[in-house]
């Protein structure tokens, strides 16, 4: 299992140091409120893209109209 170029091992070990620095009361919520962030960027991140491709479509035709009028002169 490979996440962010971490392997099960590292993973493991910095799941373990968690509970040992945050204690198993702090770290569920904590692991909620990075849950929640990770989310929020996914959404705004999507949202992102989509209005990207807008953009570039919107872009790419007008340069085909562009390219239109300068054919008709």
């Amino acid at each position: 299992m490979e996440i962010f170029d971490i392997g099960g091992t590292e993973l493991a070990l910095i799941m373990l140091l968690a509970v040992i620095v945050l204690g198993p009361e702090r770290l569920v919520v904590t692991a909620r409120k990075f849950g929640v962030i990770v989310r929020e960027v996914k959404a705004y991140l999507n949202s992102l893209t989509e209005e990207l491709k807008i953009e570039t479509d919107i872009l790419e035709e007008l340069k085909e109209v562009k390219n239109d009028l300068d054919d008709l002169k």
